[in-house]
């Protein structure tokens, strides 16, 4: 499973009672796993956004990114677009082409790129794990899939929460109620209002700076460190990756006999 002991242990030891697991994550953070920094498993070219990031001071860029497959309204983009800029702060955004739920392309407001200037980059795509890793990050504005949710938790930077569906709403209760690294973007019941800008603007302040920011970043620095742990040498982990392959080879070693 790509979680770790420390982060579920009450659900992995439930599980484990119906079936066999064993949690062998964060695997982005595991040196057995650890490739060159030129190979990749993604089928997008990277935009080069890590020298921009260099230009900026330590916890000053928003990291804004909705992953793959999820898609915005063109009302609900437009309104984070605004929210941005009324904030004041940099940010990084990742932005799909044809990223609305309608597919359009264009969908920034015009002169938006030309009133952020300097302050802000937007990408088609990014090196995930190393823009969360880069100090100028602050906080992870994300749709709470589980890939980005282990990132941003093993990577230690704080999240605002807008998930869209499925797991991801549970992922970002946890990130905000019981790993407390997060600040959820509040909607209706039915889960399908647009966020309107004023709001967005609210949780952005209060994830970058403020006594709630020193807190969610404390923990999310807490986590970090256990994830690290758990995939060293000797960590939960990596001994269960080490247990797996040796059941594995018993296995293999009587079939041979």
């Amino acid at each position: 499973m790509e979680t770790f002991q420390e982060l579920e242990g009450d659900l992995i030891n439930y599980m484990s009672q119906i079936c066999p697991i064993r949690p062998v994550g964060p695997l982005f953070k595991n040196p057995l796993l650890e490739t060159s920094s030129n190979i990749s498993g993604d089928l997008i070219k990277a935009d080069d956004c890590l020298d921009w990031l260099d230009s900026k001071d330590p916890s000053s860029v928003v990291y804004i990114s909705f992953g793959s497959v999820v898609s915005l309204s063109q009302e609900q983009v437009t309104e984070m677009a605004y929210s941005v800029l009324n904030s004041g702060v940099s940010f990084l955004w990742v932005m799909r082409k044809g990223a609305t739920s309608t597919g359009e392309s264009g969908v920034l407001p015009e002169g938006f790129l030309e009133e952020a200037g300097d302050r802000g980059m937007v990408v088609h795509w990014s090196p995930q794990a190393q823009v969360l890793a880069h100090p100028a990050v602050s906080c992870f504005l994300t749709h709470c899939g589980w890939n980005s949710t282990m990132e941003a938790l093993s990577s230690g930077v704080p999240v605002v929460a807008f998930p869209q569906w499925g797991d991801q709403v549970t992922d970002a209760k946890y990130l905000a109620d019981e790993w407390k690294v997060g600040i959820r973007m509040c909607r209706s019941e039915a889960e399908n209002r647009v966020i309107r800008r004023d709001e967005v603007e609210v949780c952005l302040r209060e994830a970058i700076s403020g006594l709630k920011a020193t807190e969610l970043k404390k923990n999310a620095l807490n986590w970090k460190k256990a994830a690290e742990e758990a995939v060293a040498k000797g960590g939960s982990s990596d001994r269960n990756i080490q247990e797996f392959v040796d059941e594995v080879r018993k296995i293999s070693a009587k079939k041979s006999v």
